[in-house]
């Protein structure tokens, strides 16, 4: 599995002003990338492949070629998301049409060296190449070419704080974040055998909310892992981005007051992603460890649509929510939890799967026979607990008790699968007798 790792890169002013300066020459890159590919289309009427248009980047920046590349090839892939975004129906969907001031650094395997102490990062000295004016034989007499008819490889080394043998390390980018340089790289993580193939199938729910940000259960277990830390954060972020941004409309636009509320606003936003980001980790972490100590195999995570914007399937049905309900939903990353909580799960050996959440909360969660299992209305809870109406007259999460409805919902399938694949062994063994 790849994962993306990385470390913040020590301060030097040296350091930082040449990275700035390639930051530029890299967003010329992409900005000569971006008028040749405009200009082509309304030539042509077609877009032109990325063959010609990293055929047309060589040997006139002062980055190494790969880097050129990997621009051009960034360059290619928002232009296919946004065909395919528009092909979909999102007319909305603009194609790469902004210019940048900086940009970051791409590195491919070529581009850098690693040892155990620093990164070496290769770039390209600004000597002008006159290969097309004289002869490489001449040019390498007066010394205007080396031997091999390129221009020479300008090297720029970091440390090396990764922590991990980035011997296989394939990609890389060097990114500004939070007022530092960053150095982000990918590299194959190992995967544990899946957990199906030595332990008995033992399914576990999931389900994702904004004030129980995750909700675990299984047959007789479950765990409900708070995000009211999260929320507050993202509510207290909301009441001061409008107040600045209420401060900034009084000033004029560029003045020192104006800037100040700028850094102060741009501050608040890069310290509370910080929070969120390391909150949702710990949150996904203690989530993957409650199912590796119950043996869980299958995890069965309810898909969340139809909350966003524009996302109802059927219009028909008027919304009840309020604005300030509509704030809480619209600041809920249920998708970058599912993501972290996807990764983290299979990294571990667990199937991960989806499923709907239609009527899960309305089954009792005590009830194991699928068929005779009985239907139960969900009364309006003024807490966070019900009292099931079953054979177990006990006091249930409610959460929990829908993430067991998610659970069970799958688990018939993969239930009949294990039945399935038990008779096909039986039918061999009798037919090879």
């Amino acid at each position: 599995m790849k994962l993306t790792h990385s470390f913040r890169i020590p301060y030097d002013p040296v350091l930082y002003a040449a990275l700035r300066d390639y930051q530029r020459e890299a967003a010329r890159v992409w900005n000569d990338t971006l008028e040749e590919a405009v200009l082509y289309f309304r030539t042509w009427k077609r877009w032109a492949s990325k063959t010609l248009l990293q055929a047309n980047r060589k040997q006139a920046y002062r980055l190494h070629s790969q880097t050129v590349q990997a621009i051009v090839d960034k360059y290619d892939e928002c232009r296919k998301g946004t065909k395919e975004k528009r092909r979909k129906g999102d007319r909305r969907a603009r194609y790469p049409w902004r210019k940048k001031h900086f940009f970051c650094l791409p590195f491919k395997q070529n581009g850098f060296v690693v040892t155990d102490e620093q990164i070496v990062l290769k770039f390209k000295n600004d000597k002008p190449l006159l290969a097309g004016l004289l002869t490489a034989k001449v040019a390498q007499k007066r010394k205007w070419l080396t031997g091999s008819g390129l221009r020479e490889d300008v090297t720029l080394p970091i440390p090396n704080l990764s922590g991990e043998a980035l011997s296989a390390c394939t990609y890389a980018e060097i990114v500004w974040h939070r007022g530092h340089y960053w150095f982000h790289y990918c590299i194959d993580t190992p995967v544990a055998e899946p957990r199906h193939e030595h332990l008995p199938l033992k399914p576990a729910g999931c389900d994702l909310g904004e004030i129980h940000s995750v909700t675990l259960a299984t047959e007789n277990k479950a765990l409900v892992l708070s995000g009211r830390a999260v929320r507050a954060v993202k509510q207290g972020r909301a009441k001061f981005l409008a107040e600045l941004s209420k401060k900034m409309a009084r000033c004029k636009k560029g003045s020192r007051q104006w800037k100040k509320y700028l850094r102060a606003k741009r501050y608040l936003q890069q310290k509370s992603d910080a929070q969120i980001k390391d909150w949702l980790h710990k949150t996904t972490k203690q989530a993957v460890d409650f199912l590796l100590a119950e043996q869980v195999t299958h995890l069965v995570i309810g898909k969340v649509d139809g909350i966003e914007k524009n996302t109802r399937k059927d219009t028909t049905k008027k919304r009840k929510t309020t604005q300030r309900r509509r704030q809480q939903l619209s600041l809920w990353e249920h998708g970058r939890l599912t993501a972290y909580l996807t990764y983290k799960a299979k990294k571990a050996g667990v199937v991960v799967e989806e499923t709907g959440e239609a009527y899960t909360s309305q089954d009792c969660p005590f009830e194991v026979s699928p068929e005779g299992r009985r239907r139960w209305r969900r009364p309006r809870p003024r807490r966070s607990v019900v009292i099931l109406p079953c054979c177990l007259p006990i006091a249930w999460p409610l959460p929990a008790a829908g993430t067991r409805g998610v659970r069970r919902k799958e688990s018939h399938v993969l239930q009949l699968w294990e039945k399935v694949k038990l008779g096909y062994l039986l039918f061999q063994k009798f037919f090879s007798m």
